[in-house]
C-alpha cells in the first residue's frame, strides 16, 4: 500500500548519502515502512531488508507516483510524478560554498538551461528542505528560490562520523581497503568543474604530479584519490603502488573516517570532513579562475579555510609532511570554521529528521 511505502533516491542510484543513513534507522526504529531504493542496476548492493527498483524503468515511476513519502539528495525525474499524498523531501547534497542553483552566474556546463528548467520544476515539488546549518538555510532558499518548510537539523549522513561505532568503521574500512594501522592515508576530493564536460578544464595537477608528491613524503603515506561522481570516468587515476582509486566506493562517509588528512579544493566535502577534527588542507591551484569567472563563492575562503591553502604541488607536500604542525598552526580557523558549519552534527540528525518527519 502507498500509505507506508517509503522510497529513497541517491546520486541517480547508489545507496550512498543522507537517504542511506535516514533508511537504515528507518529499518531500526519504524520496520513497519516498506522502504524502496532506486538502482541504476543489478550491481548496486542494498540491505536484505529493502526492496529495489531500476532507475527510469515503468516500476520506478509508478513506485514514485504512489509512494507516501519520497527522499533523494538531487532532482527527481523530469516527469511529473509527484501527487498530493506524497511527501517529498529534498536531502540536498552538500554546504554551499560555491555557488548553486540560480545563483550560478553564467552557467558554463553542458546542458545547464535544461538543468535550471528542471530545477524550477523540482523546488515546487518540494515539501521539506533539509539544511545541514544556519549559513546554508538562507543560501539555500536564496539559491533555489524556495520559501517552503526548511528543516535545519544537520545532515543525516554525517550523523557516524561522531557516532558510537565510528571507530570500528574506520577500522573496517582501513581493513577493506589494505591500509594497516601504521598507514597514513590521504583522502583527496576535488570537486567537479563545470567546464569539465565540454573538454576544457585544466587537466588536475595532482594526478599529474602524484609520484612527485608522493616522492616528498614518509613511505607511509598512501593516497585515496576520490573523484567527483561527474567526472570520475573520464579522470584517470594514476598508477602507483601508494595511490588507491576510491571514486567508487559507495561510502564518502566511511573514507573520511578512514583518512588521516584531507586534501580538497572547493568541494563541500570539507563540511562533512570538519566533524573528524582532522587535518585539511586546500589545493587551489585555479582558485582566482574558478571563484571569479567560473563558479563564484559565497563567504571567502581564504580567510575561512580551516586549514592551508596551496597552489603547487611543491608546496602541497611541504605542507603535507607535519600533521602536527597543521593542527597547531590552524586550531583557532579550524575551531571557528566547525563552530559555524558544523554546529548541528551532533550525531542526531537522522532521528531529528524522522521526528519531524514520519511523526504524524
Amino acid at each position: 500500500m502507498s500509505g507506508d511505502t517509503v522510497v529513497f533516491e541517491s546520486w541517480r542510484g547508489k545507496y550512498s548519502d543522507s537517504p542511506r543513513a535516514v533508511s537504515e534507522r528507518l529499518g531500526e526504529v519504524r520496520p513497519e515502512l516498506r522502504r524502496i531504493w532506486v538502482v541504476s542496476g543489478p550491481e548496486v548492493e542494498l540491505p536484505d531488508d529493502v526492496e529495489r527498483v531500476v532507475r527510469n524503468t515503468p516500476a520506478y515511476f509508478l513506485r514514485i507516483a504512489s509512494a507516501r513519502y519520497f527522499l533523494s539528495n538531487d532532482m527527481m525525474p523530469r516527469y511529473p510524478l509527484k501527487t498530493s499524498r506524497t511527501t517529498y523531501v529534498q536531502l540536498w547534497h552538500g554546504t554551499p560554498l560555491k555557488r548553486i542553483g540560480f545563483d550560478v552566474p553564467d552557467a558554463q556546463y553542458v546542458g545547464a538551461d535544461v538543468y535550471a528548467h528542471r530545477l524550477a520544476k523540482d523546488v515546487c515539488r518540494w515539501d521539506h528542505l533539509v539544511s545541514p546549518n544556519h549559513f546554508s538555510t538562507d543560501k539555500f532558499r536564496q539559491a533555489f528560490r524556495y520559501t517552503g518548510s526548511v528543516l535545519e537539523i544537520g545532515y543525516p549522513r554525517n550523523d557516524v562520523l561522531s557516532g558510537p561505532t565510528a571507530a570500528e568503521l574506520r577500522d573496517k574500512v582501513r581493513a577493506d581497503l589494505g591500509l594497516g594501522p601504521s598507514v597514513r592515508a590521504v583522502l583527496y576530493t576535488p570537486t567537479w568543474r563545470d567546464d569539465a564536460l565540454t573538454g576544457s578544464a585544466q587537466p588536475n595537477p595532482l594526478a599529474a604530479n602524484a609520484e612527485e608528491v608522493l616522492g616528498g613524503l614518509p613511505d607511509d603515506t598512501v593516497l585515496l584519490f576520490r573523484f567527483h561522481h561527474l567526472v570520475a570516468a573520464s579522470s584517470p587515476v594514476p598508477r602507483h603502488p601508494r595511490i588507491l582509486d576510491v571514486s567508487d566506493h559507495p561510502d564518502i562517509q566511511a573514507l573520511y573516517l578512514a583518512a588521516d588528512v584531507m586534501i580538497t579544493d572547493y568541494s563541500s566535502t570539507m563540511f562533512d570532513f570538519a566533524v573528524t577534527g582532522r587535518p585539511m588542507v586546500f589545493y587551489t591551484y585555479d582558485l582566482a579562475g574558478y571563484r571569479d569567472q567560473l563558479r563564484g563563492f559565497y563567504f571567502d575562503l581564504e580567510q575561512e579555510a580551516p586549514g592551508p591553502l596551496v597552489t603547487t604541488s611543491a608546496e602541497l607536500t611541504d605542507v603535507l609532511r607535519d600533521d602536527d604542525v597543521l593542527r597547531s598552526q590552524h586550531a583557532a580557523a579550524y575551531d571557528a570554521f566547525r563552530q559555524k558549519y558544523c554546529h548541528l552534527d551532533d550525531g542526531h540528525a537522522t532521528d531529528r529528521l524522522i521526528e519531524k518527519v514520519f511523526s504524524s
